[in-house]
């Protein structure tokens, strides 16, 4: 009777159908815009609490070297969901307008489309900026997520501040606007302030939707919250709550809703069955850090964020550009407070995350990513993982590169203008030892002349790949 009563117990300990934790693990993506590596309490922001994201580091891996793929939105977002450095994708600026004719190529190959080709339901609940229909490209319906992977979005197209163009919609819908297959909700809600403040719980709200619905399939979400993007906004529930003002509500309003989508995969019984990542697209948008007074934005320097300990800040080479948070959460799994010491980046999401579900990766294109996922401190799990290569590029060109421990910087680029008493080109780079000098200060050009050469190896083997591979784009003439 013991024994009988033993197993009941453990059969209703999981819920039916519940599957092994490593069999084809659901998928969770949280991408900030915007956030600072300093905004966080785990990573030293003595105001703002963010007590879920503590937990979930305590509970996994917490990267205190992690870095967006780009240092803006399209770009990053790009590299995200592609694996793939953004001078791959043909596009023409790191940051694209609702305006511009390319968008994401339809022969890119992103994680939902990985996926979802392994059995996955996939949503997307938040910001887009891979490409809007408009006249220049005929209206296409493949600029948007529906065709790129997703069978479910409600989301922005492009950031929260564009004075005209950025707008609210959701698909599948059979409203057939402003393209067939989806819907308007609101559009220019730049100045719309009900409905910016109610943009983190709706993602947040449909994301927990998504997982009650799908708890018995394996699913991937990739919930993009606008915030804290200038114009910054928290809901009437969290505004005051931080002693850092509207910016530090609207992190705590984020970390809340980080904390709802944890008790909803515990309520569905599926905690150990889920794997989610947290992190950034880039860093702050430092350009109105001295900004008191902005037509649209008001004191903005009080509404970004902060890249402390590492210099500048989003659109720029330095360290504050790209470095950004990153936990890995998967209970069970990976190993409680474990802490991955050795770089990784946005872009290794993809590798990792196709190793860990079964997901084929492409063989026709260069993926600039790795599976990391011997990092993540499992047991089963070994094996080398190929050296830390990230190159810094904007909107054209690569203007620096990390290998190991060393950076290279050719170009420095900063929205502030700040070149901080440095100067760099190509025939006379910057050289700093990232992990003793995160905060670039010493420049080791002159006395590590070997390893400025194989700094300048790197952009020219990169800058090589890229030249002969092209854009799919660029191979198309388009």
């Amino acid at each position: 009777m013991r024994l009988f009563l033993a197993a009941i117990s453990l059969l209703l300990a999981f819920p039916a159908g519940a599957r092994p934790a490593l069999e084809k693990p659901n998928v969770i993506v949280i991408l900030l815009d915007d956030a600072g590596y300093g905004d966080f309490a785990h990573t030293g922001n003595p105001v703002i609490q963010t007590p879920n994201l503590s937990r979930m580091v305590r509970d996994g891996a917490n990267f205190p070297q992690f870095y967006s793929g780009a240092g803006a939105c399209t770009a990053s977002r790009y590299a995200m969901l592609t694996g793939r450095n953004h001078l791959r994708s043909g596009l023409p600026a790191w940051a694209i307008g609702p305006d511009v004719k390319r968008y994401i190529h339809p022969r890119e190959l992103t994680i939902a489309e990985g996926l979802k080709a392994q059995g996955y339901a996939t949503g997307m609940f938040g910001k887009w900026h891979l490409g809007t229909p408009n006249d220049k490209n005929g209206m296409a319906v493949e600029a948007l997520p529906l065709a790129n992977g997703f069978d479910r979005w409600i989301g922005t197209n492009v950031s929260n501040d564009y004075e005209t163009g950025s707008n609210l919609m959701q698909g599948p819908s059979d409203k057939n606007t402003p393209v067939t297959g989806y819907e308007m909700i609101e559009s220019d809600i730049d100045q719309n302030v009900p409905l910016q403040e109610g943009l983190t719980k709706r993602y947040a709200d449909a994301a927990i939707g998504f997982i009650r619905e799908k708890k018995d399939v394996p699913f991937f979400i990739y919930m993009t919250p606008n915030m804290p993007h200038l114009p910054v906004h928290a809901s009437a529930e969290f505004k005051g709550t931080s002693k850092r003002g509207l910016y530090g509500d609207a992190i705590q309003e984020i970390d809340a809703n980080l904390g709802r989508i944890r008790a909803a995969l515990v309520d569905a019984g599926i905690e150990k069955n889920t794997l989610i990542i947290f992190t950034s697209d880039n860093g702050p948008w430092i350009q109105f850090q001295n900004t008191a007074k902005h037509p649209r934005y008001d004191e903005a320097r009080l509404l970004i964020g902060s890249a402390q300990p590492f210099r500048d800040g989003k659109a720029s080479t330095w360290e504050g550009g790209q470095r950004v948070v990153g936990a890995w959460c998967w209970p069970g799994t990976i190993p409680a407070e474990t802490v991955v010491a050795e770089p990784a980046s946005s872009l290794d999401v993809l590798p990792t995350v196709f190793s860990l579900t079964g997901a084929k990766l492409p063989e026709d294109r260069t993926i600039d990513g790795r599976n990391i996922r011997p990092l993540l401190g499992v047991e089963q799990w070994q094996g080398a993982v190929p050296d830390f290569r990230f190159i810094y590029a904007d909107s054209t060109e690569v203007n620096a590169a990390r290998f190991g421990p060393w950076k290279i910087h050719t170009k420095i680029i900063s929205q502030t203008g700040n070149m901080y008493g440095f100067t760099a080109s190509p025939e006379k780079p910057l050289l700093f030892q990232v992990e003793q000098d995160f905060s670039e200060r010493i420049d080791r050009a002159a006395e590590q002349q070997e390893k400025v050469k194989e700094g300048l190896a790197v952009i020219q083997a990169f800058k090589d790949s890229v030249a002969k591979e092209r854009s799919f784009w660029d191979q198309e003439g388009k």
